[in-house]
């Protein structure tokens, strides 16, 4: 990441560029309002110079292991965030990503987020080390970003578990760890 250039009801404020230079920034902005954008404003800009042969699609991702990816309407109902990338008429969505669950030890509760490139049904199962269910979420996801919050009360023990999240086409499994 070179640069990140603020746009429409953005400023050089909003964003975190602490991290920058291991590709990863964070942004927060809010308003007392509901803002509307027109189709050409542009929220903001990021200059990006590739390292490797990839596409921009596979390089780029929204994540909460920083900073909450959410969003909220004028009713305070939680939106999801996702970027789209157009090439001419094609959009590609965001690449299927389970993210490690936070916080990370947990005592009372965990948030597992996960990005699904489509709407999908999901199943997230969370495991003992021996590859025991212990409880199992079926979720209908929507493209882009999902959560999913997990409570102590909701398992048996403590220690190291696992989760894996499965949909139609893709299944990934990730390590957490459980505290009394």
């Amino acid at each position: 990441i070179l640069e990140v250039i603020p746009g429409a009801n953005t400023a050089k404020e909003n964003f975190g560029t602490t991290s920058i230079e291991n590709g990863v920034i964070t942004t927060s902005w809010h308003s007392a309002s509901e803002v509307t954008l027109n189709a050409n404003e542009v929220l903001y800009t990021l200059r990006l110079k590739a390292t490797t042969n990839t596409s921009v699609s596979k390089s780029i991702s929204v994540s909460s292991e920083v900073t909450a990816a959410e969003s909220y309407n004028s009713k305070a109902e939680l939106k999801d965030i996702a970027f789209n990338f157009t090439n001419g008429t094609t959009t590609t969505s965001t690449a299927f990503e389970l993210y490690q669950n936070r916080p990370n030890p947990f005592k009372e509760e965990t948030m597992i987020g996960f990005t699904l490139p489509t709407a999908s049904k999901a199943t997230l199962n969370i495991m003992d080390v021996s590859g025991k269910i212990l409880k199992s979420i079926q979720h209908d996801g929507v493209q882009g970003y999902n959560e999913v919050m997990l409570s102590k009360s909701e398992l048996i023990g403590a220690g190291v578990l696992y989760y894996r999240l499965e949909t139609a086409t893709d299944t990934a499994t990730k390590k957490m760890t459980l505290i009394k």
